[in-house]
This record gives structure tokens, sequence and C-alpha cells, in this order.
């Protein structure tokens, strides 16, 4: 009976001991961030500026002159290696850990946990999903960034391939706390529409656009090798 009279108190305390959706989520090993909101998003943010400013030197470097939009793309495309790699194949490795671990990295996935606690809660469907984007996803947008910069056919093939992958985890990502009444997510309009809905809307946006661009210079490519293919074989 004790045991039973206690479950309420036992649940107040488990809600009480961090700050994250659904109050009653288990999170035992959770510690609070040494970094405060400013100082993880300042951090990202720099990290972001770091790797695009490595991006420009590289572009300076290409084989051929880059127009403005392949210049972007590869912008686009090396930031998200960095952290497709990085920070999500961090949490891939540590997501078992990663409330109660003590580093930057964990830091600013604690700070993004407010959007959606299964980061910290290691849900199956979120390890798997980033864990496939960290090696994938990382891997195919350096390939297309070094497609774009060395002129290489195997850009626009990466391009899509990339762009279709994170368009696809990142639809299924939302759509699944969407199906699930964004229990995950702290209703604060920051946390909900700050970091959940515009953090993520540039990975529906840009990859669609992408896509769009890519299936058009392949259509185009595929159409003048026919239309030499044909002109070859008249002759």
């Amino acid at each position: 009976m004790s045991s039973v009279a206690d479950q309420p108190l036992a649940d107040a305390v488990q809600a009480a001991s961090h700050p994250y959706y659904p109050r009653d989520a288990s999170l035992p090993h959770y510690v609070a961030s040494q970094f405060n909101m400013s100082e993880s998003l300042t951090t990202l943010g720099s990290a972001i500026l770091l790797i695009a400013f490595i991006s420009v030197i590289l572009i300076s470097k290409a084989r051929t002159p880059l127009s403005t939009k392949d210049k972007l793309i590869v912008i686009w495309m090396l930031v998200c290696a960095g952290i497709h790699i990085v920070l999500e194949g961090y949490f891939s490795f540590n997501h078992a850990t990663l409330a109660g671990k003590q580093t930057v990295l964990a830091d600013l996935w604690r700070e993004y946990a407010h959007s959606d606690s299964r980061y910290l809660t290691s849900d199956p469907f979120t390890v798997i999903m980033e864990g496939i984007t960290a090696v994938f996803d990382g891997a195919f947008a350096v390939v297309t960034a070094y497609g774009i910069l060395a002129d290489s056919p195997i850009r626009y093939s990466a391009q899509l391939i990339t762009s279709l992958a994170q368009l696809y985890g990142d639809v299924i990502y939302m759509a699944t706390n969407y199906m699930e009444g964004f229990k995950y997510t702290n209703p604060h309009p920051l946390y909900f529409y700050g970091y959940f809905v515009f953090m993520n809307l540039p990975w529906i946006v840009i990859p669609t656009v992408l896509m769009v661009d890519a299936v058009k210079n392949i259509y185009r490519g595929m159409l003048i090798a026919q239309r030499a293919t044909a002109v070859k074989k008249s002759s």
C-alpha cells in the first residue's frame, strides 16, 4: 500500500528533476548543462560560421569558377556535413548517457532537447534516424561539395541523394512528433516555433529546392547524351 501511495510523490520528484516534456519522462541520469541558452546558441552559431569560412576558402580553390548558386550549395553542404557527422554523430554514439554528460556537444543537445526530449531518452526511432543521417547524409553532403568544387559529374547524383535523404528524414522526424501530439516538445513558443519548427524547416525547404535542381540537370544531361547517341548512330 505504501508503494502505491508514494507513487504520486515519486512522479512529482521525477518531473521536477528535469525541465523536459513530457514532464514524467524518465531521465534519472540528467544533470544540468554548464552552458546557458545564449552560450549554447552562440557556440553552435560560431561553429557554423567557421565551417562557412572554410567553405569560402575551398570555393576560392575550385577547379572552375563557380556561380553564386553553386557557391551557396557548397557552403550549405559542408555546413550540413559538419552538423551530420560531428553533432549528430556524437548523439548517435552517446545517446544513452547524453543527459548526464558534461561536454559542449552534450550541452547543445540538452538545449535542443527542450524541443524534443526523445534526444535524451534513447528513443529507438531517433537513435536510428540520426545514425543513418550521420553516416550517409554526412558522407553524401561531402561528396556533393567535392563534386561541385572538382567539377565532377558525380555532383548532381550526390546532390539528389543527399537532399532526398535529408527531406525524408526530417519529414518523418517531425511527423512522428506531430502524430503523438507534440508531447515531447516544450509548448513555449521559443522551443516549439524557434527550435522545433524553425531549426528543422531549412532541411525541408532547401533540400526540396536542391532536389528539383538536381533532377532538372540530370534530365538535361541525359537528353544531351541521347541526342548525341542518335546523331552518332545516324552518321
